[in-house]
Parts: C-alpha cells; structure tokens; sequence
C-alpha cells in the first residue's frame, strides 16, 4: 500500500498529513500556502506558478520548510494482516 506523507514545518510547528497520491499532497500545500499567503508575505503579490510560490513562501524564512515523501505500507498491512490476537484496551 502507497501512501504519501505531507510534512510542513512553519514557526517551529511541525504539521504532518496523509494522502492517497502526490498530487493530492501537493494540492493540500499550495491550499495551505494561498489561506497563509497575505499574513506571511503582505503586499506581495503571490506567483502564478504554484512550485515557484511555494519556493518563495518557505525561504521567506530560512527555518520553515516542506517534504512530500511516498511511503510504502505493505509491511504494515502485511503485519496487521497476520495478528490473530484481539487487543482489547
């Protein structure tokens, strides 16, 4: 099973989300961007380009940035898969 991670850190807080495909994680960053645009970069006028306003949006300070990482759960599923046991909490 893929999955994909989407990984923000801004201000020192690190937000974490998951998606079924790339461009479903990447459509979530540049949502992401355009709802903080105009508190983060004021009068500027955003990019037309989305992978040109993302680049702006996180150098505009040099401690913030973003990762979007595939990640492959088939040893997870497999595992879950196998456990015959019932965990009751």
């Amino acid at each position: 099973m893929q999955l994909t991670v989407l990984a923000i850190i801004i201000d020192g807080v690190p937000l974490l989300s998951i998606h079924p495909t790339q461009s479903a994680a990447w459509s979530q960053l540049i949502s992401f961007i355009e709802e903080r645009w105009s508190e983060r970069m004021g009068s500027i006028a955003p990019p037309v380009d989305d992978e040109t306003k993302a680049r702006v949006f996180f150098e505009h300070s040099g401690d913030d940035l973003y990762a979007i990482i595939g990640a492959d759960l088939s040893e997870l599923r497999e595992a879950l898969g196998s456990v015959s046991d019932r965990v009751e909490g």
